[in-house]
Order: structure tokens, then C-alpha cells, then sequence
């Protein structure tokens, strides 16, 4: 389980679920972030940047994290990858705050079965702080919190996309003895690799909303759900080894363009 929707969400004025959500802007460098408890070497700061070998690690369960973001900021998505969360079996609620005293939860809770990318989706909201709460038996691990406003693509995909949860990337070494016999493999890394690709956007549609996506997937990794309604499942914590162009048509001041991800893994 990958995605969480509000059952409620009002899709007023935004393009459908089916359309992909892209999970770039981000809050969070800039919050600061205080935790119930953290172990030494795995403080909750390390949620506050992209790497995903910096580990938030609490000493006792339950456990909370604050986001202060400094002043009151527009949001309708949390990210979270690099984490533990399946595999200890904990789940997180999340909810916000004007006065860091009187929280109200945000629908929908995740109970995460793997510890794949999670992203949290949600009518959008407008408050200084974010409280992401953690229940369970055993103490997890969490490297990235994205709270921001989600890029909502212009189209969907109709055809020849492949799920983002079967896209894997699995480097292997094979065994075998001097006779030639099979002893195995090992595997060396794996995660996850997909392309996405978009035709017919109008341009100024285009420069206006994923210019700026462009220019932060540069340096940033984002996370994507390519179908939040119909693939729930899918949702991939991702980069970009290429610069994302657009190729105009020839019509209408229509454009397209894609771009090729490496995901973390998880399962």
C-alpha cells in the first residue's frame, strides 16, 4: 500500500485522480522539527533533506514528529520514504495545527503492509505545523517527509504504461560452480525504474505548472503516483538522470514530453 486518499476528497476545479500526482514541493528543508524521542545518530532533522541513508529513529513507541513550518503554508500531500514502517508494522496518522495545541487528523491513516513510498493525499489545507504520529509495537526508521502541493498532470495515462509497483531494477549476481551448476544468485541492489510520457499539453499550460517541476527535478528527487485512483498501490519516491524538455507538435501550441525515473525500492 502505497497511496492513502481522502474518501472525500473535493476534486473541484482539479484534474481527477486518475491523473498523476507528482509530489515535488516540499516545506520541510526549511521547518524546523522537533520528535518526541530520538536515538543518537539517528536525529528527526535527517527527515529535512532528500538522502535516504539519514534515518530518523525514535527510542520509544508511540512516537511523534512536529513540523513547524514557520508560518502558515498550502498543502495537500506528505511523502514519506526510506522508512521502516510495513516491515515493524506501525501505523502513522497525520493531522495540522495553527497553534502546535489543537490538531486535527487528516484522513486517511496508513497502515503500510512493505515499506514502499508512501504519499498521504488530501484536500488542501492552509496551517503552520503538521504532526505526523506513529503507533505500534516497535521502534522504525524514517528518512524523507515531503509536505507540499502536489503538480496535478494535465492528462492522464490511456495506454502502455506499466504500474510503477512492477517497474523493478534488480542488479544480480549469478553463482555457478567450475562444472558449470547453478548455486544461487545475489542480488547486488534493486529498486525500481518506469518512463512517463505526456502528448498534447498546451504550452502555456506546460510552462506555467511543469517548468518549475523540471527545474527542481534537476537536483531533487520527487514522489509520483501515476494513477491514485485506479493503482493505489503505486506510488514511486524518485529521480531523474536527464533534463525534462518538452517537444513542440506542430499544433495548436500543443506540446510532449516525458522523462525516465530510478525509485526506491521497498517491497
Amino acid at each position: 500500500m502505497s497511496i492513502e486518499i481522502q474518501s472525500d476528497i473535493d476534486l473541484t476545479g482539479l484534474f481527477p485522480l486518475n491523473h498523476a500526482r507528482i509530489g515535488y514541493k516540499n516545506n520541510v528543508p526549511d521547518a524546523t522539527v522537533t520528535p518526541s524521542t530520538e536515538e543518537a545518530g539517528f536525529e528527526a532533522d535527517s527527515v529535512q533533506n532528500q538522502l535516504t541513508y539519514e534515518l530518523w529513529r525514535p527510542t520509544a513507541m508511540p512516537a511523534d514528529i512536529v513540523i513547524d513550518m514557520g508560518s502558515a503554508k498550502a498543502f495537500n500531500y506528505i511523502g514519506l520514504a526510506a522508512h521502516t514502517l510495513g516491515t515493524e508494522s506501525v501505523t502513522v496518522t497525520a493531522s495540522y495545527s495553527s497553534d502546535d495545541i489543537s490538531y486535527t487528523a487528516i484522513d486517511p491513516t496508513a497502515a503500510p503492509s512493505d515499506d514502499s513510498s508512501i504519499m498521504l493525499l488530501f484536500d488542501e489545507v492552509t496551517f503552520r505545523y503538521v504532526k505526523l504520529a506513529f503507533t505500534g509495537a516497535t521502534v522504525f526508521s524514517l528518512g524523507v517527509v515531503y509536505v507540499g502541493q502536489t503538480l496535478d498532470m494535465y492528462r492522464p495515462f490511456y495506454s502502455g504504461h506499466t504500474p510503477d509497483s512492477m517497474g523493478r531494477m534488480t542488479t544480480v549476481k549469478p553463482t555457478k560452480s567450475v562444472a558449470g551448476q547453478w548455486l544461487g544468485r545475489s542480488i547486488i541492489r534493486n529498486g525500481f525504474n518506469n518512463g512517463y510520457e505526456w502528448k498534447n499539453i498546451p504550452v502555456d499550460w506546460y510552462r506555467t505548472n511543469v517548468d518549475p517541476f523540471a527545474v527542481a527535478a534537476q537536483r531533487f528527487p520527487f514522489f509520483i503516483a501515476w494513477n491514485a485512483l485506479e493503482e493505489p498501490e503505486d506510488c514511486l519516491y524518485a529521480w531523474t538522470s536527464k533534463d525534462i524538455s518538452p517537444a513542440l507538435q506542430g499544433t495548436r501550441d500543443l506540446v510532449s514530453f516525458g522523462f525516465d525515473v530510478e525509485g526506491l525500492g521497498g517491497e
